[in-house]
């Protein structure tokens, strides 16, 4: 039996066109030349009209067949990169720059860098400030109150400035100032009180008012001097990104509350120490984090007077009010403050430059 030999044949085919509106944008920093840091972004809205053909040629009648399917659809498209890095070659190239930039970087810490740092933290100032007995709380035109008063700090928000040199790869100083912004409240016990009358009665345990307890500003300042060792670089060459160090110096603390009982700003020698450790993300800027604990010695200047009334025309002296042995009580004004010994933990996160 013998036979011919049929053939057929299949197409398909597609056409997509995209017709709409695009939007994007980038923004960078140069950090130095070769290092920027960025972010770049686009996004689209469009028409997505389709077209599908599709048709054979079969053996035999009434095989054969046609058919094309066509089509809307919206179509949304994006697209983003951030914190873009561009360093070493194709940073160079980008900035055009010379061989010596382009080479790598080989993470060390350096001898003879200028380093500026900026950090923020807090200092816990969650310590007595003043305390005082038998003091002098609240005054009206007809009674006097007084008590046992102290004034405890409370966290503070302390940014700090460094500037340093690095004297070998291993040793090095620098100078710091920062400012703590925070509040203080106080806390009142053993109260009294008695009429502003000769001879008047004392009464114990008064109800306190609502507003007899000062809770207001307390602001710092703090300036100083310290060495920072890098253990781990003494015996070598000091390589690697993430560098443990050891800090401590010697400076001074200024402290201002808005208080009845103080006068001006106190003064105070600060000693410190603490450690750290630092990132070395790129040859020029660093991430830092460090705990420092702050050992001063507060002593408070007595106000001239407690409070002024009848706009200034009455002055209400700062007085103490003193048991005596025999159970009376002596009324006299405040000359000095007891001196208060502090230790004062402070941490901070910062970025540094190395030049």
């Amino acid at each position: 039996v013998g036979g011919g030999l049929d053939t057929g044949s299949r197409v398909w085919g597609s056409e997509n066109d995209l017709l709409g509106a695009q939007c994007g944008g980038d923004g960078w920093v140069t950090l130095r030349q070769g290092l920027r840091l960025g972010c770049e972004g686009k996004v689209g809205l469009y028409n997505n009209h389709y077209q599908s053909n599709s048709s054979a040629d079969l053996p035999g009648a009434g095989s054969d067949f046609s058919s094309q399917t066509t089509g809307d659809h919206v179509a949304f498209a994006a697209d983003g990169k951030t914190f873009k890095l561009l360093r070493g070659d194709a940073a160079a190239n980008d900035l055009n720059l010379g061989e010596e930039e382009a080479t790598a970087w080989d993470p060390v810490i350096r001898a003879g860098d200028i380093e500026i740092s900026l950090a923020v933290g807090f200092l816990s100032m969650n310590t007595t400030l003043l305390k005082h007995d038998q003091i002098i709380y609240k005054y009206n035109t007809e009674d006097t109150f007084w008590g046992d008063v102290e004034l405890k700090g409370e966290s503070a928000f302390a940014p700090t400035l460094r500037i340093g040199y690095g004297l070998t790869n291993w040793f090095g100083l620098e100078s710091w100032y920062g400012v703590g912004i925070s509040e203080y409240t106080s806390s009142i016990t053993n109260t009294h009180s008695r009429k502003n009358e000769q001879g008047a009665p004392v009464v114990d345990n008064p109800p306190l008012g609502e507003f007899d307890a000062e809770a207001r500003s307390l602001i710092t300042l703090q300036a100083g001097i310290n060495a920072i060792v890098y253990p781990l670089a003494i015996r070598g060459e000091g390589m690697g990104r993430l560098h443990p160090y050891l800090t401590g110096g010697v400076g001074n603390m200024w402290y201002n509350m808005n208080s009845n009982y103080t006068k001006g700003t106190a003064s105070a020698m600060d000693l410190n120490f603490g450690g750290g450790l630092r990132l070395l993300a790129d040859k020029n800027i660093s991430i830092r984090f460090e705990v420092l604990l702050h050992r001063n010695t507060l002593e408070w200047t007595p106000a001239d007077y407690f409070m002024e009334l009848n706009e200034g025309t009455t002055l209400v002296p700062l007085n103490e009010y003193p048991v005596q042995p025999d159970g009376s009580i002596a009324e006299s004004p405040v000359t000095e403050f007891e001196s208060n010994t502090m230790s004062l933990l402070q941490w901070s996160l910062g970025v540094q430059g190395s030049f």
